[in-house]
């Protein structure tokens, strides 16, 4: 019987060529866009889940109480893991530290003398104690890395990174320099970590070769972090808030007295790591859990704004199939048989779409990866979730798209489809295929206006003044203990005049990395209610970057006595004028004193995400990090090649690598301009099968309709008129769609807007443009169909039956 359903089935859809093709491409490019969406989120969720303990690891975070509020920090003070390992009473079964270090020169130490291949190191490297891979799930190959890294000066890398290092042998045994500082011997090789880990490490250090390799004082609590983190594995049933009040009990009774009740330590789950923004994570990636279920939210919208196109072309095709319906009645057939019927035509269109979205999903999904950088893999019958998700999707369509256009069908009574009486209220009510249409247009017109809104957003990324001029500037990471020859290596690169200005600094002005410290203002004997982001920069920062003076004058490289405050900072003092600032003394830290000679304009130092910081900016050299030059972008290349060359000269075991800063402050919104670009793409798509649904619903009322046309027709009406009078009543409800979805979409993009400090206002423009070109582009597809029944034959027209 099954096997006679499904014969019947697919004689009747390839009779009807175009209505089947029409609800497959439908049907086809939403569950394409389902599955994709589907495999995105499914990678997203999985980072960090194969870790066997992973429902016990946590983070260690700081806390501590500011000015400003609450400030959240992921590092920890360095002498905290050793502190609490010296308590047995507080329950943990295991603690691991790790301290990241990026961008890192890496070089090859030959054995036959010739010169050393060098490496710039784009991943993080974790210096990590044994009990690291005791704590995480990682492979550890043949030869277990744990021993090894007991032991100071021993390095374990990844396969990847040694093939990269060791073309043509073992590494094992091997020597490389660790930033021209210290030297490391492969002690083994493990495999490459997965794609979806927040510790995408190249390769581990032993964490006793912090000692001969950092310049922080290890065994102070002054240093806070965000590189060095603490990670625990808590016992069976431990309550992870309970365990954080202990610590920080127990740690605040160990720090010094004037230091003690200042933090708190909350303990954040390993599962949070790679959802929250506040803290981050060593893959400087993050996405919201309010993006990912956002994402199955467009994903289920264009299944369901397929699902509607099926079944409004499956009641225009309705009338055409009465006589059928008809006939099988006569002949026996059931209800409950002629809906089996109909629903296994839409299982087989259904299946049929499925399989051409496997597909497309293969042939798009290298795209994917590319947009969004990730690394998913699509196989359907080695991962089983994926088999469930295609299976259940297939039946959920086939019972939503499918069952009420059969029930419709079946209902039919035998002599009224027979003699062609069947009516446009008894194949879809008209209150029913107008709520499919709104409901349609509704999901369309928000997708647009949030896309709208979000590329406005992304525009004011790119525009708005950040305070400084970012333009034409080339930044370089400095190597170590480079202070001494900065002056030297400053004249020589200007005498180009390609070289436009030679700064050194600690930072580029916006940068993803900064130094925060407490300070004491104007000789008061308690510091600040707030720290200050410090700015380590030379005498030329402010001429390079274009940074505006609000009073006072700028400091000189031999000025080790002075400093700059910004705005921010000086409002924040309570200070009325940047005039009244001038004079007024200055201590950083427990050790730096010096006065304010000036007061900058305020530039942004972070992302737009955030605040302006109140800033402290004074000379350093030992602090300065990067070379900041600017070049005539006329002649970019001789530019880039002479720095390259003095820079050869004064580091000749150095790489040198720069990049643009416009081009890093671009990196500050890669995620959103990612999102932004793949709900584009998705909001393109929901138009399109939108517009096959408004194509069937025209070709409904011109198959109802098709005598009155052509009475209309010798009654002398133009084809305007014909195009109109199927156009009108669609403009409204289209317009109604409008009115339901303009509050939806100002909800939702209020919502996402809230993540960042300096955002668009939401004006009414992006709705009235979505709502214009909404209703353009559904003009155009009713008057394909309405312009084909308007220029049909009236004599053939009013001898239809």
């Amino acid at each position: 019987m099954l096997k006679l359903y499904f014969l019947t089935a697919a004689r009747s859809l390839l009779r009807n060529k175009s209505y089947s093709l029409l609800n497959i491409a439908g049907l086809a490019l939403g569950i394409t866009c389902s599955i994709l969406l589907f495999l995105v989120i499914k990678y997203e969720l999985s980072y960090d889940t194969f870790h066997d303990k992973a429902d016990r690891l946590y983070r260690v975070t700081t806390a501590y109480q500011s000015g400003d509020g609450m400030e959240k920090h992921s590092g920890i003070r360095f002498p905290i893991p050793k502190l609490l390992r010296s308590n047995e009473n507080l329950g943990m079964e295991n603690l691991t530290q790790v301290f990241v270090e990026e961008s890192v020169q890496i070089n090859i130490i030959s054995d036959n003398g010739n010169a050393p291949k060098r490496f710039l190191e784009d991943n993080p490297i974790g210096f990590v104690e044994p009990e690291f891979f005791d704590l995480f799930s990682f492979e550890r190959g043949e030869v277990d890395p744990r021993p090894s890294l007991a032991e100071p000066n021993n390095v374990v890398l990844t396969q990847s990174t040694a093939d990269m290092y060791f073309p043509n042998g073992n590494a094992v045994g091997k020597m490389i320099k660790f930033n021209n500082l210290i030297t490391l011997k492969v002690s083994s090789v493990i495999p490459d970590l997965p794609s979806n880990t927040d510790f995408p490490f190249s390769m581990f250090v032993s964490s006793s070769s912090l000692k001969n390799y950092s310049t922080f004082d290890l065994d102070s609590f002054n240093m806070l972090y965000s590189n060095y983190q603490l990670y625990v594995l808590l016992p069976e049933g431990a309550s992870a808030e309970a365990k954080g009040k202990e610590i920080t009990s127990f740690v605040s009774s160990h720090r010094p007295q004037d230091q003690r009740g200042k933090e708190d330590y909350v303990l954040q789950p390993l599962s949070d790591l790679h959802f929250n923004p506040d803290f981050g994570n060593f893959g400087q990636r993050t996405i919201s859990r309010e993006i990912i279920w956002s994402m199955a939210l467009v994903g289920m919208f264009l299944v369901l704004v397929a699902c509607i196109n099926f079944v409004n072309l499956a009641t225009a095709q309705a009338v055409k199939r009465a006589k059928e319906v008809g006939v099988r009645k006569v002949l026996g057939s059931s209800k409950n048989q002629l809906v089996l019927q109909f629903m296994g035509e839409t299982f087989l269109i259904t299946l049929l779409a499925t399989l051409i979205s496997v597909i497309l999903v293969e042939l798009t999904l290298p795209y994917l990866n590319s947009l969004m950088d990730l690394e998913i893999t699509f196989s359907i019958f080695n991962d089983p979730v994926v088999l469930i998700f295609l299976v259940s999707e297939v039946l959920l369509v086939t019972v939503f798209a499918g069952f009420y256009p059969a029930m419709i069908l079946s209902q039919f009574q035998p002599i009224n489809a027979l003699k062609s009486k069947i009516n446009t209220q008894q194949v879809a009510g008209l209150p029913i295929r107008q709520g499919l249409v709104v409901l349609q247009f509704t999901i369309c017109q928000v997708l647009i206006i949030c896309t709208i809104l979000v590329n406005e957003q992304m525009d004011f990324f790119r525009t708005k003044s950040l305070g400084f001029d970012k333009d034409a500037v080339v930044t370089v990471f400095l190597p170590n203990q480079a202070s001494e020859r900065i002056q030297p290596l400053r004249e020589e690169m200007l005498k180009n005049p390609a070289i436009r200005g030679i700064s050194f600094a600690g930072t580029p002005p916006s940068s993803n990395f900064t130094w925060g410290s407490n300070f004491y203002y104007n000789n008061s004997s308690e510091d600040a209610p707030f720290d200050a982001n410090l700015k380590f920069a030379d005498e030329h920062y402010l001429d390079l970057y274009d940074i505006k003076l609000a009073a006072g004058r700028a400091y000189t490289n031999t000025d080790s006595t002075s400093l700059l405050i910004n705005e921010t900072m000086r409002r924040k003092l309570g200070i009325k004028s940047p005039a009244d600032a001038v004079g007024k003394s200055m201590k950083v830290g427990s050790e730096f004193k010096a006065t304010i000679v000036g007061v900058v304009e305020d530039f942004h130092q972070n992302s737009l995400h955030r605040p302006i910081d109140p800033t402290i900016m004074f000379t350093s050299p030992k602090n300065y990090l990067f070379l900041n030059a600017k070049i005539d972008m006329g002649q970019k290349q001789e530019a880039i090649n002479h720095l390259e060359e003095v820079w050869n000269m004064a580091y000749p075991d150095d790489v040198f690598s720069y990049s643009f800063l416009d081009d890093t402050i671009d990196e500050f919104y890669q995620d959103e301009a990612r999102q932004s670009q793949l709900f584009k793409i998705f909001s393109v798509i929901a138009i399109f099968i939108g517009c096959l649904g408004l194509y069937g619903l025209v070709a409904f009322m011109a198959a109802q309709r098709t005598k009155e046309v052509g009475i209309r027709k010798v009654m002398g009406a133009s084809v305007f008129h014909i195009a109109a009078l199927f156009s009108k009543e669609f403009i409204k409800l289209v317009m109604i769609a409008f009115i339901l979805s303009a509050p939806i979409a100002y909800y939702i993009i209020s919502l996402w807007l809230e993540d960042f400090t300096y955002r668009i206002s939401i004006g009414y423009f992006p709705f009235i443009l979505a709502g214009v070109a909404t209703l353009l582009i559904a003009l155009i597809t009713m008057s394909t169909k309405a312009i084909q029944a308007a220029l049909a034959n009236p004599v053939l027209s009013l001898k239809s039956e």
